[in-house]
């Protein structure tokens, strides 16, 4: 019975392969040098712009020929950071402008950061683009458009998201918190084309806040696309929902060149068995400036 019992203990103490240890942690080596990881990077922007076509320098492809120097791509975009962690990948910018990419990965156990690869994009253009900014196109670089309330009550509410289904938005419709939009301290917002810079000003004509935007075309039922900005749209502080930047999204449900319809729902709150129509948001009904 001893004997069964010492070789129970033999067989549960774990054996720690040393060779394993010492090649990846006690004698991993040198680490890369940056200039080598430098050297198997490959930044480019293979598509040509032309005035035909939609595809162009807005084109990102991303190459690391050392796939055995784990880590990740960090790209710079209007709203902040993003990373991938392939490889190989395209990224496809929605906004013209500087944009910065390095590499950073693990070699011998040490971080190893590359140099700082610097792209322009200028072919991006798009209908939001018009719409929001009023730019006509890609040259239209000067382009700015405000925006306001509507002028009606209910402009600003909150309430049930689609009253448990989705439904066409009008102000005040199922509002369970009308806001009066007198009450809002900044009275107007401009976007701006270049370089998608967003000012938002008091009833003076003073800036109140500065940022940028962008927008995607995902499309849950009855959206037909997302507003990022880093700076909050007019009377987002009466929102029940709490604002948090470029990570939490405006939904645009209207949008023309005589209205912008958002909503901000509070969708990034709820819980996983619940769904986006459950849910209470903010509305936000805007039209241009005269």
């Amino acid at each position: 019975m001893l004997l069964l019992a010492a070789f129970i203990g033999v067989a549960c103490n774990p054996i720690e392969d040393e060779s394993l240890r010492d090649k990846y942690f006690t004698n991993a080596g040198n680490p890369i040098t940056q200039a080598e990881l430098d050297a198997a990077l490959s930044v480019t922007q293979p598509i040509p712009n032309a005035d035909d076509k939609v595809e162009g320098d807005q084109y990102v492809v991303l190459v690391n020929k050392r796939p055995d120097i784990g880590g990740a791509w960090h790209y710079s975009t209007k709203t902040g950071m993003q990373t991938s962690k392939s490889d190989s990948d395209t990224i496809i910018y929605g906004a013209n402008g500087e944009y910065d990419i390095y590499y950073q990965g693990i070699s011998a156990n040490q971080i190893v950061t590359s140099k700082t690869f610097h792209v322009t994009v200028t072919n991006c253009f798009d209908v939001y683009d018009q719409l929001i900014s009023g730019a006509k196109d890609k040259a239209d670089i000067t382009a700015k458009k405000t925006w306001t309330f509507q002028n009606v009550s209910g402009a600003l509410y909150n309430g049930m998201y689609g009253n448990w289904k989705y439904y066409p938005v009008a102000p005040g419709l199922n509002s369970w918190g009308t806001v009066n939009t007198a009450n809002v301290a900044e009275k107007t917002m401009t976007f701006e084309f270049d370089d998608h810079k967003m000012t938002t000003n008091y009833a003076d004509g003073s800036v109140a806040r500065t940022g940028t935007w962008s927008y995607t075309h995902n499309t849950p039922e009855g959206v037909t696309g997302e507003l990022f900005t880093t700076a909050p749209v007019l009377g987002t502080s009466s929102s029940w929902n709490v604002w948090s930047g470029s990570s939490t999204p405006y939904w645009i449900l209207v949008l023309d060149e005589n209205q912008m319809v958002l909503c901000f729902p509070s969708t990034y709150n709820k819980g996983a068995d619940v769904a986006d129509w459950d849910i209470d948001a903010t509305y936000f009904f805007f039209v241009p400036k005269e």
